[in-house]
């Protein structure tokens, strides 16, 4: 299995539930930066890959972003900066999984939430590129409520369990 680590709640959710379900040694946890991404992000997502126990991956798209904006700066309108080109940053992740994917033979688990596919927040070709949505009908609220269900200790969950 392959995610995409963004080191937000999201892919944090989806890197725990893939290691709980296969193994951590069945996932690899990929980030991929550029200079938009803030340190504290790209190292919550290596913190969390070394948690779980994921290999873990750093591919900076920073190289390929530049170059996919200089071949569009020719066209009129394109400007570096925006949706678009916000856009064009999460496309060239899902290109970079998608191909991770086909050559080590693993799919891809999108990271995107109900409530963000509901409203558009997620990235067609982009966020949404991958071979399974295991967050996909869940609501970021659920979201929040299951990241605080997996951060207590076995003692604390099984503590509540009606017998």
């Amino acid at each position: 299995m392959l995610i995409g680590l963004s080191g937000g709640i999201d892919s944090a959710i989806v890197a725990c539930i893939a290691a709980a379900a296969l193994g951590a040694e069945n996932v690899i946890g990929i980030t991929m930066p550029t200079k938009f991404n803030s340190q504290e992000t790209i190292s919550d997502a290596g913190r969390l890959a070394n948690n779980l126990g994921l290999e873990f991956l750093t591919i900076p798209i920073e190289p390929v972003l530049k170059e996919f904006d200089k071949a569009l700066i020719a066209v009129a309108g394109w400007r570096s900066e925006g949706i678009a080109y916000e856009n064009l940053q999460a496309r060239i992740r899902g290109s970079i999984l998608m191909s991770l994917s086909n050559n080590k033979g693993a799919i891809v688990l999108t990271t995107g939430n109900k409530s963000e596919t509901a409203v558009g927040y997620s990235t067609l070709y982009g966020d949404t590129a991958g071979g399974f949505a295991v967050i996909k009908d869940v609501p970021k609220t659920m979201i929040y409520k299951l990241a605080a269900h997996i951060t207590k200790s076995p003692i604390e969950r099984l503590s509540r369990i009606q017998l």
